[in-house]
């Protein structure tokens, strides 16, 4: 009754409600949407945020009284639900029909229109999660293999710089793997404390996006611990040729430099 004569009435969602009328009864008050007086019939329970999206901040009205409004050319979506197997299909069926018809859409031309399913919503959720995952995978993998080199660097110059140190210790009895293993396990360390710097990073991010705002951030654990273990690949994958490297040098001649 009130979509046939446009009637100013509304439901209004549970922020809505907080924000206009807190403190008061909500059936039978006016609030002004657009310059035009509407009657609150009734309110919504809270529904929550959606991927960080308030789904509370609403207002319904009848689709009769939003034509008169806006006119009729305007663009509308239309939101239904139905029950589930082939019910939920024979709806669809009837609604691409009905918007055929209405829409004066001859036999065999494409719809110039839309219907959304769950099915098709998924599809495209899954389809834009997977290009972003790509993406991080890219960005990760490039920051992965220039930290790796950053290392390799780092620990080149420590050689370099410790050569001294190095010949004291082969004078006194270390061998060429003793070398190795104290240089591969520097380089170790030093990506598990940066590794270790970027999860407490990611962790404090969640929070912060979870504290502060409706976006559901968290951080796994098992997708920590998989930080470490990569972390601990590449600081050992890098760190060879530096440890080789001064494994390798000659006790003598690294007594000599200054």
């Amino acid at each position: 009754m009130e979509n046939s004569r446009a009637a100013y009435v509304c439901l209004i969602g549970a922020d809505a409600v907080e924000q206009l009328l807190a403190g008061s009864t909500v059936t039978g008050q006016t609030i002004r949407i657009d310059n035009q007086e509407f009657t609150v019939l009734g309110a919504f329970e809270r529904i929550g945020s959606v991927l960080g999206q308030n789904q509370d901040n609403f207002v319904i009205v009848p689709i009769g009284t939003y034509l008169r409004m806006r006119g009729t050319r305007s663009s509308v979506t239309i939101q239904v639900k139905a029950g589930k197997g082939t019910q939920f299909d024979n709806a669809v069926d009837e609604a691409r029909l009905a918007l055929r018809a209405k829409r004066h859409v001859r036999p065999g031309v494409d719809d110039d229109f839309f219907i959304g399913t769950k099915d098709s919503f998924m599809a495209l959720w899954q389809s834009i999660s997977s290009a972003f995952f790509a993406v991080f995978i890219m960005v990760s993998s490039i920051s992965a293999v220039v930290g790796g080199i950053v290392i390799m660097n780092v620990m080149l110059v420590s050689v370099t710089e410790r050569t001294k140190e190095i010949g004291v210790r082969r004078a006194v009895g270390a061998s060429q793997n003793d070398i190795l293993r104290q240089f591969l396990a520097e380089s170790i360390v030093q990506c598990l404390v940066g590794g270790a710097v970027g999860i407490a990073g990611g962790f404090l991010c969640a929070l912060g996006l979870r504290t502060f705002t409706s976006f559901p951030a968290s951080v796994q654990t098992w997708v920590a611990l998989l930080g470490v273990l990569l972390s601990s690949i590449i600081g050992l994958f890098f760190g060879i040729y530096p440890a080789f490297r001064a494994s390798k040098l000659d006790p003598v001649v690294a007594l000599r430099s200054e």
